[in-house]
Parts: C-alpha cells; sequence; structure tokens
C-alpha cells in the first residue's frame, strides 16, 4: 500500500554527535561550493541525460506508466546531473490516479539509519504558492548519485567531487566572458584638431555619416596631407582603422577546451559526443559507451525506486536508441553468428528481433 502522508510528527531523537557530523557537512560542501550551473558542460551533459531518460520505454501497469511521464525522466535526468539527487512526492490526482510532483526542497528527519523509518519534510511549488509536505520515505521518489559516504540521505553532483576541475572551467568561462564584454570599436586616426562636435566642429558631417554607414559607400577626403600638417604627421595607410575589442591568448582556449572534456568525462559523457563529430564510427561507439556505463545504470537505479516506492514492476528500457544504427547491428550480429553463437542469443545481443518460425 502506497502511504502519501502523515498527519502527526514524531519528535526526532538526536544522538549527541549528530549536531557535528550536519556542521563538518555543511563546511566541507561549502569548502568545495563553485557556481558550474552556466558553463556550457555541464548543460551538455544535463541535456544528454534529461533527453537519453525522456525517451526511455517505461514497461509498467498503465496506471504508473502513465505517473512516470517523459517530462517527469527527463527531470530527473537533468536533476541527477546538476544536484545529484532528485525527488518527488507521490500524490494521488482528482481522479484517482498516481502523478509525481516535483519537490524544490527537502530534508530527512529520523535517528535511526534505516531510510523506511525517516520522516520527509518536502516542499511542492506551485505558480503563486508552496506546499510543504510531511511523508514517510515511502510517500517520495527519492533518487541519489554519488552520495557521501554513510549518508544514504544527501545525493551530490559529480562535480562537487570534481570541484578542482570545474572551478578552472567556469573561471576560465568567466575570465573569456570579461573579455567579450569589454569595448568594441573602430579606431580612426584624425587629425590633432579632431573637433568637439560643435556646428564649427570640421568633422561634424564626417562622424555622422561614419556613424550610418551600416556598409554604404563614403566619398571622404583624402588623409595623405595630414589636413595640411605634411606627409610625416599623415596615417600611413589613407583612412585605415585600428580594431579594439576582445583577444584573448591562445592559451585560455585551450585551457577551455581542455577543461571542458574533462567536465563531461568526470559527469560520466564520452567527449566524443561532443568534441570530435567528425567520425561516425567513433560517435556510434561513444553512444554505445555513454548508455552502458552512465544512462542505463542511473535508469536502473530510478527502475528500482519507482518499483518499490510504486509497489509494482517498473522496468526502463532504451533498446530504441540502436534504430539509427542498423548497419552496425546487423554486422556485430553476422560476426556472433559466424563465430558459431546460438542465432536467437546472437539477435538479442545484437539488438535484433528474429522472425518466429
Amino acid at each position: 500500500m502506497i502511504e502519501l502522508g502523515l498527519s502527526k510528527i514524531r519528535p526526532e531523537k538526536r544522538q549527541g554527535d549528530y549536531t557535528d557530523l550536519l556542521v563538518r557537512t555543511i563546511q566541507a560542501q561549502a569548502a568545495s561550493m563553485i557556481d558550474t550551473s552556466g558553463t556550457a558542460a555541464v548543460e551538455a551533459a544535463a541535456g544528454a541525460l534529461s533527453r537519453a531518460f525522456a525517451a526511455a520505454e517505461v514497461s509498467g501497469p498503465s496506471w504508473a506508466v502513465q505517473a512516470i511521464s517523459p517530462e517527469f525522466l527527463g527531470q530527473v535526468g537533468r536533476e541527477l546531473v546538476r544536484a545529484g539527487q532528485s525527488m518527488h512526492v507521490i500524490d494521488v490526482t482528482p481522479e484517482g490516479g498516481v502523478s509525481l510532483l516535483p519537490a524544490s526542497d527537502w530534508d530527512f528527519e529520523g535517528g535511526e539509519p534505516r531510510p523506511e523509518s525517516w520522516t520527509v519534510r518536502a516542499t511542492v511549488n506551485g505558480p503563486r504558492s508552496l506546499y510543504t509536505r510531511y511523508l514517510p520515505f515511502s510517500g517520495v521518489v527519492f533518487v541519489a548519485w554519488g552520495n557521501v559516504q554513510g549518508q544514504a540521505f544527501a545525493g551530490r553532483g559529480a562535480l562537487s567531487w570534481a570541484h578542482h576541475t570545474a572551478k578552472l572551467q567556469s573561471e576560465t568561462e568567466r575570465s573569456l566572458g570579461d573579455e567579450a564584454s569589454g569595448p568594441l570599436a573602430n579606431l580612426i586616426p584624425v587629425p590633432q584638431d579632431g573637433g568637439d562636435n560643435t556646428d564649427d566642429d570640421p568633422l561634424k558631417s564626417l562622424k555622422n555619416d561614419l556613424r550610418t554607414a551600416r556598409g554604404k559607400a563614403l566619398l571622404l577626403e583624402t588623409t595623405a596631407g595630414a589636413w595640411g600638417e605634411g606627409m610625416s604627421a599623415a596615417p600611413r595607410k589613407d583612412w585605415m582603422g585600428s580594431r579594439l575589442g576582445p583577444n584573448p591568448p591562445a592559451s585560455m582556449d585551450a585551457i577551455m577546451g581542455r577543461g571542458f572534456v574533462q567536465m563531461l568525462a568526470a559527469l560520466g559523457v564520452p567527449p566524443g559526443l561532443f568534441v570530435d563529430r567528425s567520425d561516425g564510427t567513433a560517435q556510434r561507439e561513444s553512444m554505445r559507451r555513454y548508455f552502458s556505463l552512465t544512462v542505463e545504470p542511473l535508469a536502473g537505479l530510478l527502475a528500482r525506486e519507482l518499483s518499490a516506492k510504486l509497489e509494482t514492476s517498473i522496468s526502463l528500457n532504451f533498446s530504441s536508441r540502436f534504430a539509427a544504427d542498423l548497419s552496425g547491428r546487423a554486422r556485430a550480429f553476422q560476426s556472433m553468428v559466424g563465430a558459431g553463437m546460438d542465432l536467437a542469443k546472437a539477435a538479442a545481443l545484437a539488438g535484433l528481433m528474429v522472425p518466429e518460425g
């Protein structure tokens, strides 16, 4: 039976050193805290896992499949990358169905190390208000990745562990952003008396023409005589402007590229998915590795949690990802059959269906 709420909260019994443990945990997290949410690598990894989860084929009772929507799956994938944890409150719709509401904030109460004894205080947001619910642990879907040792109630994002790399990438992108936001202009040499923009300014008409040129042709007086000051005062080239704008060193670009690759690796994404797309074979291998080493293991954790909390068998399948690589699967199937493997087993491993009869 799915428990959806508690009408009364029992007082929590804390051990004497619990507060010290909590303080140390907060201090450790603060020491490694760095804002990486705005970096391209984080969004690339979050978007990849979110889309992969959203494309999963859900198997289970119809009422559960309806609740486990692509929106829910995509949100869980995104939160696992960005925060290392995700929580949804199990709720009942007015029609009597089950829905999963995303929690924006939560904490756990309870003194026992067994999760089934915990109480969860979860906050669910509406458009104009928020609701705080007190639930047993069985009333929420909670998935965590990268837990701190001995703390099953606290997930931690991969970049919180690799915070040195995250800081390097974040600071590099910030520095390049500062460089790009600097002055941007073309400097055009003028005589020593450059004018003062009054009606008597000899360059007033010229300045106005330059501001509104927008690719048009302009007839201008030559600067070869430097307006009567002689050749020695003239620019080396007639009306040649100097560019003023961003000019970051090449080393900065190299650091950003290397940091991007390292952050993807820390987030469980083969860099080949985003960095080098010239080789289709390498791309397919990167995709296979990504699903085998990241997507499917995390989806297994989510499916296990859904099965336990919804009290029914739930599975997430990603076999449709092979649809775009039929020729590769056919070659793998042929190789396995040629090596003497059973036809049905080879077809299953290659992701192919063998017609009956």
